[in-house]
């Protein structure tokens, strides 16, 4: 709440930088957080001066103290007066959020997002509120490319981050139990039926699933990898690891298999397993840093420090905000003897953690 309160006080800024129209005792309240102040100074100013400008920052204080409903008509008045305050539209589509009017949320919020600038301040609100407000009006695809818009900006907002993950896990869920209805008694089927336990949370479920779907079709790819990885999130690495070489041999192409195959053999020790397997999922999965990760520790523990190294870097330049992918990549120059090299990654480190 904190952060939106300020992110409040900063984009309104930007309608009137030099205060004009604003009283002076309404500006000092707001400084010193007074909001009740504020309002009761721009309620009297209004009743001599009833202009756009005041009408907003009168909604915008309602707003701040969670006065909704009361925050609505004044973002309203400053509309009828100014239609080009994007940023009431997006504050009155805020309003109406907060009191469960969501068609009319969405109709301010589309309005704002046509008028608002495509970057800078407010426009990561803009998206965020318009995600949220698709995804109530049951529209969740259209909800996730507003997020998707917004994380492609900021991957670190944690609030996008959120909503967007409970959308996508209620998206996957509902579509993969529409198709295990329609054809439940089939690998197919059981294997969709297991993705939707697991969103669930229901992991021996998914686990049981995945047997039967694997049952039904011995020689089909796909069940085995789950499985696999299943036992490897319960500890059970050699019967993973088991399951994993058999799907390998199903799928030899599938480099998520071969990623889930090489932690397996990392938790086994079996280092001359992993590599290879660890190696072709970094090759075809290049988007992720997890599988570089976990070759370059691999290789750190084999003493292949120059392969460490690139495994680390490859690990980073696909994460640069990860922390753990970071400190990998000191521990592999360290081991390198690469003092620079460890003083370039500090520094670009310090970089992104202000950033």
């Amino acid at each position: 709440m904190l952060r939106r309160a300020v992110l409040i006080l900063i984009l309104t800024a930007a309608l009137s930088p030099s205060g004009r129209g604003q009283p002076a005792q309404a500006r000092e309240a707001e400084a010193r957080g007074d909001l009740a102040a504020a309002e009761r100074i721009y309620e009297a100013e209004l009743q001599k001066n009833p202009s756009a400008e005041l009408w907003h920052r009168l909604g915008l204080v309602r707003h701040l103290q969670n006065k909704y409903a009361s925050a609505i008509p004044a973002f309203q008045q400053a509309l009828r007066l100014d239609p080009r305050l994007w940023t009431a539209h997006l504050f009155l589509g805020i309003g109406y959020y907060r009191t469960n009017q969501f068609p009319a949320a969405l109709e301010s919020l589309q309005a704002a997002d046509r008028a608002a600038p495509p970057s800078g301040q407010g426009r990561d609100e803009v998206d965020y509120w318009m995600g949220a407000t698709q995804i109530a009006l049951k529209r969740p695809l259209a909800g996730l490319r507003s997020l998707e818009r917004l994380l492609a900006r900021q991957p670190e907002h944690s609030e996008a981050l959120e909503l967007a993950t409970q959308a996508y896990s209620d998206v996957s869920s509902a579509l993969w139990n529409g198709v295990a209805e329609r054809n439940f008694e089939s690998p197919s089927g059981y294997e969709i039926h297991g993705h939707a336990l697991e969103a669930e949370g229901n992991l021996p479920g998914a686990l049981a699933s995945y047997r039967k779907a694997r049952e039904l079709a011995p020689d089909r790819p796909g069940p085995g990898r789950e499985i696999g990885r299943l036992l490897l999130w319960e500890g059970k690495a050699e019967e993973a690891l088991v399951e994993l070489e058999r799907e390998s041999k199903l799928s030899p192409s599938d480099p998520r298999t071969a990623y889930y195959f090489g932690l397996a053999a990392i938790q086994l020790s079996r280092w001359e397993d992993a590599i290879p397997a660890l190696e072709m999922a970094v090759r075809w999965i290049p988007h992720d840093s997890e599988p570089a990760m976990a070759l370059a520790q691999v290789y750190l523990a084999t003493k292949n420090v120059d392969g460490a190294v690139a495994a680390a870097q490859r690990a980073v330049s696909a994460a640069p905000k990860s922390q753990a992918a970071h400190e990998l990549l000191v521990a592999a120059l360290s081991a390198a003897g690469d003092t620079a090299g460890v003083e370039r990654e500090r520094s670009r480190w310090r970089g992104e953690s202000r950033q």
